[in-house]
């Protein structure tokens, strides 16, 4: 990732129009495109000004990083998953569409940082590992489902390099989740989720999440009797992580959307009323800025084709 683009990616993911940066930094906006875009270097005035704009990102510690990824440092690494954070919040807001080249760029700069960094590596693996399976999830959001696969299956591999059970869970999660859409290989995808449910380790949150998607899949599968079963489980697992924060990856979760994933299976239980009910008081109980996410009506769709957020 140069250093034009790293200004653009921290640029889109504080949610600041190229002309607003424009205006804010008293440079014209074809001269900064220029430079976003690699056609002109970039000068330290500039850096700076987009610094002042953005407030907290030490966009020069960054550009060294970017330039010498052997040398990174958790600094560097904490200033990536901030941006990491600020992007995501903005995909809530405006689509994945309009995040999506800012991730592959921070996702490829973080794949450099866990293959080259001589410290730090195992914490460069995870953040990379996070910000690959965010793109995965992006590029399935826009239909890009072979780039999304391939992007998933790094995301696992650099989750196994950085020792971290909850990046492995999540990953091989969601390596499920887009295999499920993509294929319809329902074998493939459960030995996704048998392996992610044999993680030791990981967070409540995310057991909690995984239980409920196995017993989504085998309820997609016919399989009544093994999915009740499974969802006997996953509620256990969400009553015992009900205390517990989520990690930042998964910010989404809340106990509203754990009602409407809920209503998911429901409905492939054939318990259509009761899944819209329970998805219904789930929708109610979610953050106002969570209810217009593509994400939210992908769920929802789920419980009922015709249902849409409050």
């Amino acid at each position: 990732m140069d250093s034009g683009a790293l200004l653009r990616a921290a640029r889109e993911a504080a949610g600041i129009s190229l002309r607003k940066m424009a205006e804010r930094t008293f440079y014209s906006k074809a001269y900064l495109g220029l430079i976003e875009t690699g056609q002109r270097p970039v000068p330290a005035g500039v850096s700076a000004a987009y610094e002042r704009v953005l407030g907290t990102t030490d966009l020069g510690r960054l550009t060294s990083a970017a330039r010498s990824p052997a040398h990174v440092d958790p600094n560097a690494l904490a200033d990536v998953a901030a941006m990491l954070a600020a992007t995501r919040r903005v995909e809530d807001a405006t689509g994945a569409l309009a995040v999506l080249p800012a991730t592959r760029g921070m996702s490829a700069m973080t794949e450099q940082f866990a293959r080259e960094a001589r410290t730090a590596r195992a914490e460069a693996a995870s953040l990379a590992s996070e910000i690959t399976q965010y793109r995965g999830w992006l590029e399935h959001a826009v239909g890009a489902d072979t780039a999304a696969r391939r992007s998933l299956g790094t995301a696992v591999e650099l989750a196994q390099e950085s020792g971290d059970p909850d990046r492995l869970v999540h990953s091989l999660g969601f390596a499920g989740y887009v295999a499920w859409g993509a294929t319809g290989d329902y074998a493939a995808v459960i030995a996704l989720s048998d392996a992610a449910l044999a993680v030791r380790g990981a967070h409540p949150v995310l057991i909690a999440y995984a239980r409920m998607r196995r017993a989504e899949l085998l309820a997609a599968r016919g399989e009544r009797r093994e999915a009740q079963s499974a969802l006997s489980a996953a509620d256990a697992a969400t009553d015992a992580a009900a205390e517990c924060t989520p990690p930042e990856a998964m910010y989404w979760w809340t106990p509203g959307f754990g009602c409407v994933q809920r209503g998911g299976v429901l409905a492939l239980l054939g318990d259509t009323d009761q899944a819209i009910e329970e998805a219904t008081d789930g929708l109610a109980a979610m953050p106002v800025e969570h209810r217009r996410t593509e994400w939210l009506a992908s769920a929802l769709r789920r419980v009922d084709p015709d249902m849409q957020p409050i």
